[in-house]
């Protein structure tokens, strides 16, 4: 995924003839990855599925304006399943935190900074979205590499290193007002 723009800048500016080859390549690819996705979950079955229609797209049109639509694709999905969780609890985040925990309970508090966490990731995926959509609708493809191959991933390192020293000084406050047994 990280490379993905670097892949498309790379093909498009050295093997630009390759392009409807390379096309029909990735399709014969996916296909069996389609057919075999009802093991793999929903979501991986969705990216697939996104990749294969892009390809199609670049391949019947001739216009790889549509590889610029993958990282959005995936930014909305993954803007999709943190919304939906917290509509549907318990939030994705709650569900890390409970896989982290290993089957102990989770604090009231815990849960509370969990959903807070997860309207912030939908707050970021928003964003991201948004700025992927500018850097796809511009004719600059180096930005829309840039962007999309680097900076958002740079974004992302960033919210989770913050969020993680964030976390460590909520577990430390609630930890204080737990009672000692």
């Amino acid at each position: 995924m990280v490379l993905y723009p670097l892949l498309i800048l790379w093909v498009l500016y050295y093997h630009r003839e390759y392009l409807p080859t390379a096309c029909l390549a990735g399709i014969i690819v996916l296909i069996p990855l389609v057919l075999s996705c009802r093991r793999a979950g929903k979501r991986r079955l969705i990216i697939t599925l996104a990749a294969l229609l892009i390809l199609g797209a670049v391949r019947l049109s001739d216009n790889p304006e549509y590889f610029k639509l993958y990282p959005l694709l995936v930014s909305g999905l993954l803007l999709f399943q943190f919304a939906w969780s917290l509509r549907y609890p318990p939030s994705i985040v709650e569900q890390f935190a409970r896989m982290a925990q290993r089957g102990k309970e989770l604090p009231a508090q815990a849960c509370a900074y969990c959903r807070k966490v997860t309207w912030v990731w939908v707050g970021f995926f928003c964003i991201n979205m948004l700025l992927s959509a500018l850097t796809a609708l511009g004719n600059h493809w180096e930005l829309w590499a840039l962007y999309n191959g680097g900076i958002s991933y740079v974004l992302i390192g960033l919210l989770m290193g913050g969020e993680w020293l964030v976390r460590r000084r909520v577990q430390a406050r609630i930890a204080q007002q737990q009672p000692h047994t």
